[in-house]
């Protein structure tokens, strides 16, 4: 991490902590509020998705075209971790909103 610019440093920090925040907040839902089990999938499947998001801090610097010609966008730390994140939350946001619309 020390080799990345500061602004993406900042984005990783700030997908980090949106993440979190939103994680914690969903489980506090969930205990607190409401006892709703697909709100907590897909309160899970955000936070992997910012998290991974977070992993590619360059893809918010890099203009559309660039990302979409490009074969990799270089991440922080390993690109398995990276995808394996990415997949899971859309994996799970997606089964939350399978489960909200046939319940």
């Amino acid at each position: 991490m020390n080799h990345l610019p500061v602004k993406e440093k900042t984005v990783l920090v700030l997908c980090v902590s949106f993440a979190t925040l939103i994680l914690v907040t969903g489980i506090y839902d969930f205990l607190i509020v409401e006892f709703i089990m697909r709100e907590l999938v897909m309160t899970i499947g955000v936070f992997l998705m910012l998290l991974s998001a977070g992993l590619i801090p360059k893809l918010f610097f890099s203009p559309l075209t660039d990302i979409l010609k490009s074969e990799g966008i270089p991440t922080v730390g390993n690109p398995r971790v990276q995808q394996w994140l990415s997949l899971s939350g859309v994996c799970l946001c997606s089964l939350g909103v399978i489960w909200r619309l046939w319940l």
